[in-house]
C-alpha cells in the first residue's frame, strides 16, 4: 500500500517537560537530535507535522522554520498552554481575555492550532478550567483547529461537554490520547457527538498495547467513523527516538500500519485518516 499526502497530526519539535518531571530525557529538540528521521518521514511520503509545543513547553517556531526548509515537510505551529504543573510563570496573572488575545495574535502570525490544551488526570484545574475558556474564546474569532491533552484518556468527555457549552464546532476539535483510557465505549461516545479523536501515541507500549488501538480504530472504522480519526506518535523523550532505542517516528507508516491492514483495517480508511482527515478539518 503506498501512502501520500500524511499528516503526522500530534508531535513536537521542540519539547521541555523538565520543570514539570524532573527528567532530563523530557528535553527533546528534533532539529539537533533527529532531523534524519524526519528526512526519512519525507521519502515514506509525511508532508505535515503539527507541532503541539506551545508557551511553557519549549515551543520554537524559528528552529520550526529550520526544520522545513531542511527537511520539505510542513511544519504547522501552535499556540496557547498545556496543562498543569508545566504553564508559564505568567499564566496567573493574566485574565482569560488576556491569554485569548495571545492566542489570537499568535494565530494572526502563523499559527493555526490551538493546543495541545490539557486537563490533568480525571480532573480539570482551576488553571486549566481558565485556559479552555481562553481557547474557547480564541477559536470562536479566529475559527482555529483546538487539539486538546487528556492525561491517560481521562477526563475527555468532560473536555468535550465544556466544548458543548462554549458553542464551539466540535468538527475543529480534535481530543488527544483517547486510547490510553482502554475504553471503546467512551472513545465511540466521543465520536458520536461529533468531535475528532487521535491515536496519537503510537508504539509507547508501556501506556497501552498497539493491539489495543488497532482493534478501537477497527471498530471505528467499521462503525463508519474513519472520517473523525487522526494518528502520530507523540513523541517527547529522547529516549523515543530509534538512535536511542525508542519506536522512532517512522514505526508508525513502517510497523504500525502494516499490522492494522493485517487486522482488517481498509485501505480507503488508512488514506482518510492519515491523508485526508487533518487537511479537512483545517478547512472547516
Amino acid at each position: 500500500m503506498k501512502l501520500e499526502n500524511i499528516t503526522y497530526s500530534h508531535e513536537h519539535m521542540v519539547i521541555d517537560l523538565t520543570r514539570g518531571k524532573n527528567d532530563p530525557d523530557c528535553y527533546l529538540n528534533i532539529y539537533e537530535e533527529a532531523l534524519d528521521e524526519l528526512k526519512h518521514l519525507k521519502k515514506l511520503g509525511v508532508v505535515r507535522i503539527v507541532d503541539c509545543s506551545n508557551h511553557g513547553m519549549g515551543v520554537n517556531w524559528q528552529i520550526n522554520r529550520k526544520i522545513q526548509e531542511e527537511t520539505g515537510i510542513e511544519i504547522i505551529n501552535s499556540t496557547g498552554c498545556y496543562k498543569d504543573p508545566f504553564l508559564p510563570e505568567t499564566f496567573e496573572k493574566l485574565s482569560i481575555e488576556e491569554l485569548a488575545e495571545i492566542m489570537i495574535h499568535d494565530i494572526e502570525n502563523g499559527a493555526k492550532i490551538i493546543g495541545e490544551i490539557g486537563t490533568s488526570k480525571n480532573m480539570m484545574t482551576d488553571n486549566e478550567k481558565k485556559l479552555f475558556q481562553a481557547a474557547a474564546l480564541a477559536q470562536k474569532k479566529t475559527n482555529a483547529v483546538i487539539i486538546t491533552h487528556t492525561t491517560l484518556g481521562t477526563w475527555a468527555k468532560e473536555q468535550v461537554d465544556f466544548f458543548i457549552q462554549e458553542g464551539i464546532d466540535l468538527k475543529k476539535v480534535i481530543i488527544s490520547h483517547v486510547a490510553l483510557a482502554n475504553d471503546y465505549e467512551m472513545i465511540l461516545d466521543l465520536v458520536k457527538k461529533g468531535v475528532n479523536v487521535a491515536f496519537d501515541t503510537i508504539g509507547k507500549l508501556k501506556y497501552l498495547e498497539d493491539s489495543k488501538r488497532m482493534e478501537f480504530i477497527y471498530r471505528l472504522c467499521e462503525a463508519g467513523y474513519s472520517d473523525q480519526i487522526l494518528m502520530s506518535m507523540d513523541l517527547t523523550r529522547q529516549s523515543h527516538l530509534r538512535k536511542n532505542g525508542g519506536p522512532g517516528y517512522g514505526y508508525l507508516l513502517e510497523d504500525f500500519i502494516p499490522k492494522l491492514i493485517e487486522y482488517g483495517v481498509k485501505e480507503k480508511d488508512i488514506k482518510k485518516i492519515t491523508s485526508e482527515n487533518f487537511e479537512r478539518i483545517l478547512k472547516i
